[in-house]
């Protein structure tokens, strides 16, 4: 106690060293101060992965600290076997049950398998509420137990014990602020930032895992020929059966996602009355993102999209046929003269070589550039 409770280890060191006369370290007990100064968090330890996929399954809700009234949570489930991910959008985390129900319905459908390990954090929404008891299961948690599906809860302060939805979570943020900061467009489409961030982390490899988690839960390996960077310009052509001959084909847009449940790309038109629309006829001008452009970050800074959100304009979506693409009539003022892509179109659900079949590669194709 005089040495202010240092380590025994110190203390042999200072006795072989001569600083100290020789002490008998049998007579040492075990010192409650220093276990109540000195205690520490355990470190968690390698773990056994599962071995078939909806063996276990790692969900978290993350919080984005978003001023506006909309969608400001999303919640994450992840195989803890192929580490496939799905994400959703909520509004508060009451709606976490609501979630789950979707995501174990088409899971289980989809896959023939049931889920068997729910592994969560001990938040409100997943476990109810603490007494001295034990645990008041909320509707989550007796979700879990109607439907006999186990539930793993971490420790309190202990969120290493949830570290493989925890960690993606951190991935995902990493991911969205440096798309956002690259393609300059208003944080209010997080939402499409973060979906694509997901259909992207789907399709590569992990650390832990050889083969990428679209592999893993699907069976065959997933198609990248159809990524284009988020929020990079485009020239896109939508469905206007009132179009005129002579009216420019297409419209200016930045790319800000995949449709989900279409063979298509969304994309955010500040100009045009419906600002978000969908389409599979773009041009990608993909280097004009790359080199900047002061016109369009000018764009983007005179948007006023808080008055323009709860407008039902905003909520509408044109669905464009599989019209051909037409080329002539569109002008655009870039800083440096610019390639167009052609846009291959991407079939998640059927193998690669059908996809390389119906969709030869364009990328050796030269196209003259606008001028």
């Amino acid at each position: 106690m005089r040495l202010g409770h240092i380590s025994i280890d110190r203390i042999k060191r200072l006795v072989n060293d001569g600083v100290l006369s020789t002490l008998d370290f049998t007579d040492f007990e075990t010192c409650v101060d220093c276990i109540k100064g000195k205690q520490t968090n355990k470190s968690k330890r390698g773990a056994t992965r599962s071995s078939t996929i909806l063996e276990i399954i790692h969900t978290d809700i993350c919080s984005l600290d978003m001023d506006s009234h909309g969608q400001k949570y999303f919640i994450s489930f992840i195989d803890d076997f192929s580490r496939y991910m799905y994400l959703y959008i909520l509004h508060n985390k009451n709606e976490a049950l609501e979630a789950f129900k979707v995501f174990k319905a088409e899971v289980e459908k989809q896959y023939d398998k049931q889920i068997k390990i729910v592994r969560s954090d001990r938040g409100g929404e997943y476990y109810g509420r603490y007494l001295e008891d034990g645990q008041s299961p909320g509707p989550f948690a007796k979700f879990l137990q109607e439907h006999g599906i186990v539930t793993q809860y971490t420790m309190l302060g202990s969120p290493d014990q949830n570290g493989v939805a925890e960690r993606r979570n951190q991935t995902l943020l990493d991911m969205v602020r440096s798309m956002l900061s690259n393609s300059k467009l208003p944080k209010f489409l997080w939402t499409g930032a973060f979906k694509t961030a997901v259909y992207i982390l789907n399709r590569v490899p992990t650390k832990v895992v050889l083969k990428t988690p679209f592999e893993l839960l699907k069976g065959w390996k997933p198609s990248l020929r159809h990524m284009r960077v988020w929020g990079c310009s485009s020239e896109v052509r939508i469905y206007n059966p009132q179009e005129k001959k002579l009216n420019p084909r297409t419209i200016s847009g930045y790319l800000i996602g995949h449709v989900e449940k279409s063979k298509g790309y969304r994309f955010y038109c500040p100009s045009h009355s419906t600002r978000i629309v969908e389409s599979r006829n773009t041009k990608f001008l993909e280097y004009d993102l790359v080199n900047g452009s002061d016109q369009f970050r000018n764009i983007v800074s005179d948007i006023d999209h808080t008055k323009s959100q709860h407008s039902t304009s905003s909520d509408r979506l044109f669905i464009v046929h599989n019209t051909p693409q037409v080329q002539s009539g569109v002008e655009r003022t870039i800083v440096k003269v610019q390639p167009v892509i052609e846009v291959p179109q991407v079939v998640d659900n059927i193998p690669i070589d059908q996809v390389d079949q119906e969709f030869p590669d364009t990328s050796e194709q030269q196209v003259e550039p606008h001028t």
